[in-house]
């Protein structure tokens, strides 16, 4: 796994774009989740007739494990944050899947913060096992699979382009993974979920990074 961040400072200029445009990924991320949150209590009110098509909203914390810029093993570093999608399955659990994914770090060796916030798109394949609990409570569990590809925007990280360091860097990405839904009460269920979670930015060697992500939190589930 490699991340965006270089262990030196070997170039000769860096980029003067304002530091405005540093934080539109992060602050775009936390009006789309500031939305989600106040639209959530309406979705209770959707009409019976529109819920019969199995629809997904889930809100999870989000734990990266990254890598810094060489050949050691060991020299890893995390990032925090969170993550939002929505899926709608229209048939036989399949069907497309939409995520929002914003991940950040702070005071790495002293000096560096990064931010990223990531737009994914692609299919989920979602089996349920109905009711597994035999209790009064009659519980319900699901596990899902999906493939994602989007977009990146990299923030207040070093990213070297020819002779200069960049702050901001726009990389393609893509995720593999899956995750386990646990039915609590009526719609809403606890989530857990992993990715192989891969983006192409700048880091002046293989402009690859190979990630691990871990996410826990709820899902909303509407229809059958």
């Amino acid at each position: 796994m490699r991340q965006t961040v270089s262990p030196t400072r070997t170039a000769t200029h860096r980029s003067a774009a304002p530091a405005a445009m540093f934080s539109r990924g992060p602050a775009a991320l936390r009006r789309s989740v500031a939305a989600l949150v106040f639209l959530l209590p309406f979705a209770a009110l959707l009409p019976s007739s529109h819920a019969q098509t199995p629809m997904d909203l889930g809100m999870t914390y989000t734990q990266q494990r990254s890598k810094f810029v060489g050949d050691s093993a060991s020299d890893n570093f995390y990032m925090r944050g969170a993550t939002v999608d929505f899926a709608y399955s229209p048939f036989h659990g399949i069907g497309p899947v939409v995520s929002l994914n914003g991940m950040a770090v702070t005071n790495l060796r002293s000096e560096i913060d990064i931010h990223q916030a990531s737009f994914l798109g692609g299919g989920r394949y979602t089996y349920s096992f109905g009711h597994i609990s035999p209790t009064v409570w009659s519980r319900r569990a699901s596990i899902f699979a999906e493939g994602l590809v989007g977009i990146t925007h990299a923030s207040d990280g070093y990213y070297p382009v020819g002779n200069t360091l960049a702050t901001t860097a726009n990389g393609y990405t893509y995720a593999l993974g899956g995750g386990v839904n646990y039915n609590i009460y009526h719609r809403f269920e606890l989530r857990v979920m992993s990715h192989y979670f891969t983006t192409e930015l700048p880091n002046g060697g293989t402009k690859q990074q190979r990630n691990i992500q871990v996410s826990a939190g709820v899902n909303w589930h509407f229809g059958n």
